[in-house]
């Protein structure tokens, strides 16, 4: 297992120079087409919004004019931000599986049984962010529908990131120079960390202490509240999680699941929702949350186990 997650792992610290590299040349061979297509999509739709914020900087009567113009340049600009791409990387896995989901055994892609439960919950507090990330997931739905992500949507790091881009974009033309900045401060004006989906879904986790054990089933909780949930309990990232539930990640998924501390029934339970194909190996059961966090974390002893460790496809790896 220890192989198989050094792998995955290459594979996911590079994913934004890896993107960048397949969306610029064609290449896909390590990432699905509709993964890529969607990626290049988001990024394309975040350069349109900063092309009509820098059109309405400088007065424009029709800032949408501007984006024929601008989004191109502004659109490579931002593909050659791997941070950038990692999280749009992040947000088309939640998105695909999301839609698997759905497809496979109808599950709402806003409306969990988890939220239905506790927006009818006696607690006001958690009642109150079920309703508010209700609101956040439908969103979350229609814009992946048309392929678009507002850009106060965004976790802060990466926005940031993103208005940094801008800035370079645009150094050296004193105009769009002045532009940018008077953009930038209209975004930061209308921006709220705490108000995103994704903050919103972390803060309900946090909000259910002990009992988010319960969001620790996908078909449950759904997917922005179980990828949040597993997130807090194994000590990943969530968009290292939301990578995760790709094919290339089985390992990383298999090992935070648990390290979150689920048991052999519950991981196998996970693994049918995400990956029906894919079952875990017989001596999968001997791997102790502490270990599956130590190898998570890259501390556990160099010496590695069985090669039978990885999961299987209809026995992981055949």
């Amino acid at each position: 297992m220890r192989s198989e997650l050094k792998r995955g792992d290459r594979v996911l610290g590079a994913r934004g120079v890896v993107l960048r590299h397949i969306i610029g040349s064609e290449d896909r061979a390590m990432f699905s087409d509709s993964i890529v297509a969607r990626v290049r999509g988001l990024a394309s739709d975040l350069a349109a919004q900063l092309a009509v914020k820098l059109a309405e900087a400088a007065g424009e009567k029709d800032p949408e004019a501007w984006v024929p113009h601008l989004s191109d340049p502004l659109s490579g600009a931002l593909i050659d931000e791997p941070m950038l791409l990692e999280h749009l990387h992040s947000v088309a896995m939640e998105w695909q599986l999301t839609e698997s989901l759905e497809r496979r055994i109808g599950m709402d892609p806003a409306l969990s049984p988890l939220l239905q439960a506790l927006i009818s919950a006696d607690d006001p507090n958690a009642s109150t962010l079920a309703m508010d990330l209700l609101t956040g997931q439908a969103s979350f739905v229609r814009h992946m529908q048309r392929m678009t992500l507002p850009i106060i949507e965004l976790p802060a790091e990466v926005l940031f990131a993103v208005l940094n881009t801008l800035r370079s974009a645009v150094a050296g033309d004193m105009n769009f120079e002045e532009h940018a900045r008077t953009a930038e401060h209209a975004i930061r004006r209308d921006y709220d960390e705490a108000q995103t989906r994704i903050a919103t879904a972390n803060r309900l986790v946090g909000a259910l202490g002990a009992g988010a054990f319960a969001a620790l089933s996908v078909t449950h909780a759904g997917v922005a509240v179980f990828l949040s949930a597993l997130a807090a309990t194994s000590g990943e990232t969530r968009d290292n999680v939301a990578s995760s539930t790709g094919e290339s990640q089985l390992a990383r998924l298999a090992l935070s699941l648990r390290a979150a501390g689920l048991g052999d029934k519950e991981i196998e339970r996970e693994f049918f929702a995400i990956h029906p194909d894919i079952t875990l190996p017989d001596n999968f059961a001997a791997l102790r949350g502490n270990d599956a966090q130590a190898l998570l974390t890259g501390t556990a002893p160099a010496l590695d186990g069985p090669q039978s460790g990885r999961p299987q496809t209809k026995e992981y790896g055949t």
